[in-house]
């Protein structure tokens, strides 16, 4: 895994603490509720900070592309206070919705690992994208968590992943040194990468089928928040968009899925 540098985007402070918040937030609306993420998300009802965040994002131009891919939706849907709304009152109730949205088994209906959407015939380009979220984990000193085994391809570890990377833009950019514009393009173009290599692409198939089977739970909401989302953040990367049609197949869990869950 490479990352050339390249200026993909002006560092902006409340732009970015803005991004980093609303990636958090989407993980941690997709996190097992057993690892307490409904104490968490309901905490988070109380603070302004999220609807600020996303009132930053909505309000920038560049946020909003030219041209909407399969799946996605217009930027006036980043609500968070939607998928509060939808919030169920009991963490065994989030728990339960969660269960029956995402079952037991990987080749579910709505399966949160990216390499189940790329066709089950190419077992190998399934290993390679694997193996390449992992590069970019390893590349940024991101190292595996013995309290939370996860396959590398969950969509929670990246969306962490992501929230990561525009800290460490964060990070370059407070940091008074002479790396310090190299550090940033570094920053930029990781974001850029990843969201184009393993976001973009099949998290709005994914975000449309939280909703397919219940339409107005918490999930689904989720579901609508990411469909506006990632579209968003494809604008202010400069990724352009995808029409390729997107769905999940079965197929045997790649050899490399037996990584862990993420830790800094």
């Amino acid at each position: 895994m490479q990352v050339q540098p390249t200026s993909t985007i002006q560092f902006d402070p409340a732009l970015n603490f803005a991004r980093q918040s609303l990636y958090r937030f989407a993980a941690l609306s997709l996190l097992d509720p057993q690892a307490g993420s409904w104490e968490q998300l309901n905490a988070l009802q109380e603070d302004q900070l999220l609807a600020e965040a996303a009132e930053i994002i909505r309000a920038l131009p560049k946020a909003k592309p030219d041209s909407l891919g399969m799946g996605e939706r217009g930027i006036e849907h980043l609500q968070p206070a939607a998928v509060f709304d939808k919030l169920p009152p009991s963490a065994s109730e989030l728990n339960a919705e969660y269960e029956r949205t995402f079952g037991l088994l990987v080749a579910n209906g709505c399966p949160p690992y990216e390499t189940e959407y790329i066709n089950g015939k190419f077992t190998f380009q399934r290993s390679n994208a694997l193996a390449d979220v992992s590069g970019f984990y390893r590349a940024f000193g991101v190292l595996p968590s013995a309290q939370r085994p996860e396959r590398h391809d969950h969509i929670v570890l990246e969306l962490e992943f992501m929230a990561f990377l525009v800290g460490l833009e964060r990070q370059a950019a407070e940091a008074a040194t002479s790396e310090q514009e190299e550090r940033l393009e570094v920053c930029s173009a990781a974001q850029e990468r990843f969201c184009r290599e393993h976001l973009a692409w099949w998290v709005p198939a994914f975000a449309k089928l939280l909703g397919k089977e219940y339409p107005s739970g918490f999930y689904a909401a989720i579901g609508v928040f990411l469909s506006a989302w990632i579209p968003a953040e494809r604008a202010m990367l400069g990724i352009e968009v995808s029409n390729t049609p997107v769905a999940p197949t079965a197929n045997e869990v790649p050899e490399e899925c037996e990584g862990c869950g993420l830790s800094t």
